[in-house]
């Protein structure tokens, strides 16, 4: 995960997007005429809000009003949001944030050739890793286990969004955890620089967009923890980072136990298969344009692994990763393009 450097914020273990209802406790306002600073709790982990500008209209209501309206339509958490209602098939009139999220849904599915499948939400929801009833592992063994997924991998198939004048509809429920946090912090710092921001950084349970520079002419910095399951927040190395989204993503936090045979399942799941993904990679870090973007990458590339995320980096140079990995003897590696 990540946090900013000198910020006693944190990124979330394992962040389940939204895992609690919408929760804004400010701690900080506005620290002078020409910056503003708010932090708190929000999508059930942190988050740090730094706008700068000499005409910033701008106030802690705004943040707490955006990341409640966010909530509101993209929690899989809440049995009322927008895409709860969506993915039981209900038609809903959606508003411009949810309209947007699936936009950005099917063009992620595309870009990574659906290595982040949004119509993989049954499978998600079966090994628990997503609201819902957890069956996987299931006390039977792997036979049975094999069964459920072969099953629910039958239901997994993309079909774009239906909108009519009496609202919208899904053919198929999907799942958005794999890159919504990081497209509320896209609407988040495109919202401070409508408000007046001349240089902002924003970070909502360790996925972080920044543009321009801090008053003292210092670029953002951004620390990248190591990829241990104790509990250590300790940090792995620090990035520097300029006008450009950062996000993480790692299996060392969040995963199921079977319970008879001791076997860990990771919670990036190769949509090609409905199992846990089997990479090398411990955590990946994705660094480029936009944080929803760089928030399903980094989840693409824990399916990838190393070498074959090597290979689409040389194709995408607007990219840059930093990938913490397993060698064939072990030993902790770390790939780092930024060099």
């Amino acid at each position: 995960m990540t946090s900013e450097v000198n910020s006693p914020l944190k990124g979330a273990p394992g962040r389940p997007f939204l895992a609690l209802a919408a929760s804004v406790l400010l701690v900080t306002g506005c620290a002078s005429d020409s910056e503003f600073v708010v932090q708190g709790e929000a999508q059930g982990s942190t988050f740090v809000v730094r706008a700068y500008g000499d005409s910033l209209n701008l106030s802690e209501s705004d943040v707490a009003r955006w990341l409640a309206d966010y909530n509101k339509a993209v929690s899989a958490w809440d049995p009322q949001s927008e895409l709860s209602r969506l993915n039981r098939g209900e038609v809903v009139a959606t508003t411009p944030v949810l309209d947007e999220l699936l936009l950005v849904a099917e063009g992620i599915r595309t870009a990574t050739d659906s290595l982040v499948e949004p119509a993989l939400e049954p499978v998600l929801r079966a090994w628990g890793f997503t609201a819902g009833t957890q069956l996987l592992p299931s006390p039977q063994g792997p036979r049975r286990d094999s069964a459920i997924v072969d099953s629910l991998m039958a239901l997994v198939r993309w079909a774009r969004p239906e909108t009519t004048t009496a609202g919208t509809r899904l053919a198929h429920p999907i799942n958005v955890n794999a890159f919504a946090q990081g497209h509320s912090v896209d609407l988040v710092l495109d919202s401070l620089r409508a408000r007046g921001a001349t240089a902002a950084f924003v970070e909502i349970g360790g996925e972080v967009r920044c543009f321009g520079l801090k008053p003292n002419g210092d670029v953002f910095k951004v620390g990248i923890e190591k990829p241990l399951t104790s509990g250590d927040r300790s940090l792995q190395l620090t990035v520097e980072l300029e006008d450009r989204a950062l996000a993480t993503s790692g299996n060392y936090r969040k995963f199921q136990v079977d319970s008879a045979t001791g076997q860990r399942y990771g919670h990036s799941l190769d949509p090609r298969t409905g199992w846990s993904a089997p990479t090398d990679v411990l955590s990946a870090t994705l660094i480029g344009p936009s944080c929803a973007e760089a928030d399903a990458y980094a989840t693409m590339a824990m399916v990838l692994g190393v070498d074959a995320t090597k290979q689409w980096l040389a194709q995408h140079p607007e990219w840059d990763a930093i990938l913490i990995y397993s060698d064939a003897q072990g030993a902790l590696q770390i790939y780092n393009s930024l060099k």
